[in-house]
C-alpha cells in the first residue's frame, strides 16, 4: 500500500504544508478577496456612503479598495499559516483554532453595523466580514483534513 509523501511517517516527519493545502488556501484567500472587492463595487454602484466610525481610529473613515483587499487577504494568510502549524503539531486542536478565529468575526458584525454611516455600508461590511470568516473556516477544515495520517 502506498501513500502520498505528505502523509508518510509521524506528523512531525511529514512535509508541511502540502502543496495541495497551500494551493487550496491561496484559492480561498483569492476568492474571498475578490468577493469582498465585488461587494465593495456593489457599494460604489449603489451609492453607499462607504464611511465608518471605527471604535479605534479617527471617525469618518473612508473605505477604499486597497483597505478591502489587504484587510481580507493578510488576516486570511496569517490564519492559514497558524492553522497549518496547529494542524501539523496538534491536529485535534484545529477545531479550537478554527473557532478561535471565527468567533471574533461573529462578534465584529454588530460593531460594523453600528459604526457604518448608512445601512447599505453596514450590510456590505457585515457581508465582507462573513465572507472572510467563511473562508477562514474552509481553510481550517482543509488544514484538518490535510493533517490526517
Amino acid at each position: 500500500m502506498t501513500g502520498s509523501p505528505a502523509r508518510i511517517g509521524k506528523p512531525s516527519e511529514r512535509a508541511w504544508p502540502s502543496r495541495s493545502f497551500a494551493l487550496a488556501s491561496a484559492i480561498c484567500i483569492g476568492a474571498a478577496t475578490a468577493t469582498n472587492l465585488g461587494l465593495y463595487a456593489i457599494g460604489r454602484a449603489t451609492a453607499a456612503a462607504l464611511r465608518i466610525d471605527p471604535g479605534l481610529g479617527e471617525p469618518n473613515h473612508v473605505i477604499v479598495p486597497w483597505d478591502v483587499a489587504w484587510k481580507t487577504a493578510v488576516p486570511l494568510a496569517v490564519g492559514a499559516l497558524v492553522l497549518a502549524l496547529v494542524a501539523r503539531r496538534f491536529p485535534r486542536w484545529t477545531i479550537l483554532a478554527i473557532s478561535a478565529g471565527a468567533v471574533p468575526v461573529v462578534i465584529s458584525i454588530p460593531f460594523v453595523l453600528a459604526g457604518a454611516h448608512d445601512l447599505a455600508t453596514g450590510l456590505l461590511l457585515a457581508g465582507m466580514h462573513t465572507i472572510g470568516g467563511l473562508a477562514y473556516v474552509v481553510i481550517g477544515i482543509l488544514a484538518r483534513w490535510s493533517s490526517n495520517p
